[in-house]
């Protein structure tokens, strides 16, 4: 089932003017009162959703789901468009452009032989030279992530820049289910011993990237 580009231009009309209707004098006084830091937790909490949704295959509850995270990207475009900062059509722009820069092989110089491998490459390029430097590239990593995702990242960025963040050679030869069974037994072991997991890596991970930076 697909839409025509008409249905889903009037669709998302609708739903603007609804958001708008709900941000207005006329409207309701909770919308009303929300910040962009009141919302900011629903934005997390309905990404949970939408990634329960996926694992559990729903597509009829994930619908739903992604519509109230469109909402939520809605409301908080709305709220900095109050203020004369930017509004969705912004948002939308920025995006598209970035597709567009961060897709040459696509949009610029058509190169059907590039592999999903190299397409990660060039995007990690890409968004290091979009960098001032060495520095700003670590410094922007989002540490508001999962600490998981925030070690992740890290890692990542950091065999962008040739900075070795920890050698990792002893498991190269592990299978994916055995460095997820290694993980499992050391979540479960810190759990044994009460150690408060997230809180506690994203410190150390805070750490390992301050200590990159230093060495910038």
């Amino acid at each position: 089932m697909k839409s025509t580009n008409i249905q889903i231009e009037k669709s998302f009309i609708d739903l603007i003017n609804t958001v708008g209707k709900l941000r207005s004098d006329q409207g309701c006084p909770w919308d009303l009162e929300q910040t962009s830091e009141s919302l900011s937790q629903y934005i997390l909490q309905e990404t949970y959703e939408v990634l329960e949704c996926i694992d559990n295959n729903d597509s009829e509850s994930l619908k739903g789901e992604l519509g109230d995270l469109l909402f939520q990207i809605l409301i908080q475009s709305l709220i900095r468009d109050e203020k004369n900062e930017f509004n969705i059509s912004d948002v939308i722009e920025s995006i598209n452009s970035k597709l567009i820069k961060r897709h040459p092989h696509v949009f610029k110089d058509k190169n059907n032989n590039i592999d999903s491998e190299k397409v990660i490459k060039n995007w990690g390029k890409m968004k290091k030279e979009e960098s001032k430097n060495d520095k700003s590239y670590i410094e922007n990593i989002t540490n508001t992530l999962p600490s998981l995702s925030f070690a992740y990242e890290l890692y990542r960025k950091s065999l962008d820049i040739d900075v070795e963040l920890v050698n990792t050679k002893k498991y190269d030869n592990f299978s994916s289910e055995q460095i997820i069974n290694t993980l499992f037994e050391l979540t479960s072991a810190a759990s044994k011993k009460n150690i408060d997991l997230e809180n506690e890596f994203r410190k150390y991970i805070k750490a390992k990237q301050l200590d990159i930076i230093k060495k910038i």
